[in-house]
């Protein structure tokens, strides 16, 4: 099959997208029962005998394009099935579907104003928004990227330019290697839970990992503010020079939020610039009962940039990510970060990609715009609330199986995930022995490795396991889903693990290890 200039495209597409509306509509449904699996996991050798993945010379036209789409929902995760709760997503919205579609209708490219107006006009609208409710004032804004990780990466990157603009031109020769330079080595500050993107947005920008200071946290993962204050001032004294720092509302494994108002003390003490990577849990600001009643994002005035994601907690499609700054909104990163690319940007200050790192953008602001128009800021936080609730029943079952085998790695449980071990009544026996022989940490480990693998195979539910050092692997549960119920999907997980366990050799599988 070749393309048709002569082809009438409302038509094909009309028959595709009413064929298309049974499929989305049978797996959406069926993400809804209790009874179809949250994936049909095949390991990669058995996905590549069910799916053709070779790649024609001729195509396959409408039949068998739609024989790899039927494939492809067949074997794929359904994120609409609240037991997927093993990242820090969830399904999304019919709002969501739809947004995605009006997208791929129009195609846009929202780099310039004159090609994407309307997408434009959202993207500055609701940035400028998010920054009024982070208490940043009427001069806030901001820009979308690709990702949580692309928001932190633009976030360092023009924190150096803006602090340090000679760098832009010169390149970074920081002293002793350059004993005129106004700078040391440029020294980051997070905490040692923060998200692994930092370190990679030192290295991509040439700082190298090494010049990544990672601070204390403490026993609930929040970071130590007199550590970071120290670990700064012995950086100045060897003649470095601290320069950012990163504070984290919403960490990846706990859901730790740091004391951003401490640390923006800190940060205005010492001339560095204050980002909160808040990619997880900064949309707790849509929920007034958390700005109420909680101090998560106490200080958030203070950041000079705030990464959020959408995507994650209040079920916008992936990606949409957001960086938000109360230093004039996107015309800080165009001021920062553009290069005179006279062809593409005239001088439009509505040309958003003038601020980026990149050039073709995606309009993810639509998504959340929509979102937010459909549903109204009360009820994207009624979704924030209604997980938080959901979390607190499904700690509070967690403690209540302790004499199963049960074990809180955090109670209460500082956010959505809810952390826990495992350890089967067989086993208990054995503990004493495993601590006083120092195998205690590897074999804790190795059992809850083997339930988590032996769980996602089956498919009924997905969900995840973490290290945090100094203790054994333990289960990391995402309670998310706004479908999710506390009997059906969450006891019933529980009781999984056991029936799973059940079911184990353990002294083989130990013996083996």
């Amino acid at each position: 099959m070749v393309i048709n200039i002569n082809t009438d495209n409302a038509a094909e597409l009309d028959n595709m997208l009413s064929e298309m509306q049974e499929l989305v509509i049978d797996f959406i449904q069926k993400g809804q029962s209790e009874v179809s699996p949250v994936v049909n996991y095949r390991s990669p050798n058995d996905l590549y005998k069910s799916i053709d993945f070779e790649l024609p010379n001729l195509g396959v036209g409408v039949q068998g394009t739609f024989d790899l789409i039927k494939s492809t929902l067949k074997y794929s995760v359904n994120a609409w099935n609240p037991r997927f709760m093993d990242k820090l997503y969830a399904g999304t919205t019919p709002i969501g579907v739809i947004s995605e579609l009006l997208m791929a209708v129009l195609n846009s490219n929202a780099h310039v104003y004159h090609c994407s107006p309307v997408f434009t006009l959202m993207e500055i609208e609701v940035t400028q928004a998010v920054g009024k409710m982070l208490n940043m004032g009427e001069s806030a804004g901001g820009l979308f990227c690709p990702g949580g990780s692309a928001s932190n990466l633009l976030a360092m990157v023009t924190a150096r330019n803006k602090l340090f603009p000679e760098i832009k031109e010169e390149g970074y020769f920081p002293r002793p290697f350059n004993p005129s330079a106004n700078y040391g080595k440029l020294k980051v500050f997070t905490s040692i839970h923060s998200h692994y993107s930092i370190d990679k947005t030192a290295q991509l920008m040439g700082f190298g990992t090494d010049n990544i200071v990672k601070v204390p946290v403490d026993d609930q993962g929040r970071m130590q503010v007199d550590d970071l204050e120290h670990l700064i001032q012995q950086s100045i004294d060897k003649g470095e020079t601290p320069f950012f720092i990163n504070a984290t509302a919403g960490t990846t494994v706990l859901g730790a939020f740091d004391p951003i108002r401490k640390i923006s003390e800190v940060a205005k003490k010492f001339n560095c610039w204050l980002h909160v990577d808040g990619s997880w849990g900064g949309s707790v600001v849509f929920s007034d009962n958390v700005m109420k009643n909680k101090d998560w994002l106490d200080g958030s005035e203070f950041a000079d940039t705030f990464t959020l994601n959408p995507h994650k907690l209040l079920g916008v499609p992936l990606q949409c990510s957001m960086l938000v700054t109360p230093h004039d909104g996107h015309l800080l990163f165009a001021r920062a970060n553009s290069l005179k690319a006279d062809y593409l940007f005239h001088g439009n200050p509505y040309d958003l990609g003038a601020g980026t790192i990149g050039c073709g953008r995606r309009p993810d602001a639509a998504k959340i715009f929509l979102a937010w128009k459909f549903y109204g800021r009360e009820g994207l936080g009624r979704r924030v609330d209604r997980a938080l609730a959901s979390a607190v029943d499904f700690t509070n079952l967690v403690r209540d199986r302790r004499e199963k085998g049960f074990i809180l790695f955090k109670d209460p449980s500082p956010f959505l995930q809810i952390c826990f071990w495992f350890i089967p009544l067989c086993l208990e026996k054995f503990v004493k022995e495993w601590i006083k022989k120092g195998e205690y940490m590897k074999n804790v480990s190795i059992i809850t490795k083997k339930l988590h693998q032996s769980i996602n195979q089956q498919g009924q539910f997905l969900v995840d396991h973490s290290p945090i050092a100094g203790q054994p692997d333990f289960f990391r549960v995402v309670v998310n889903s706004p479908t999710v119920n506390l009997h059906r999907d969450l006891e019933q997980l529980l009781e999984n693990i056991e029936e799973v366990s059940c079911s184990i050799d353990w002294a083989l599988v130990l013996l083996s290890e």
